[in-house]
């Protein structure tokens, strides 16, 4: 099993917003939730990230 963290300021370059609205889509549900991997550190799980952006390119086409 290959398991990648990715931080928010990257996640917010592979999908091409800013912060705030990242957190906007997370707060309404409509993104995967990050998670804590230090007191101070959020991350997302790399695999579900992919997998938000197949189905938002999906509902493009």
């Amino acid at each position: 099993m290959d398991i990648q963290f990715i931080a928010p300021k990257k996640v917010c370059e592979k999908i091409a917003v800013s912060r705030g609205t990242l957190d906007n889509l997370v707060a309404r549900g409509e993104f995967p939730q990050p998670f804590r991997i230090t007191p101070g550190r959020l991350a997302f799980d790399a695999a579900e990230v992919e997998q938000w952006m197949k189905e938002r390119l999906e509902r493009a086409a």
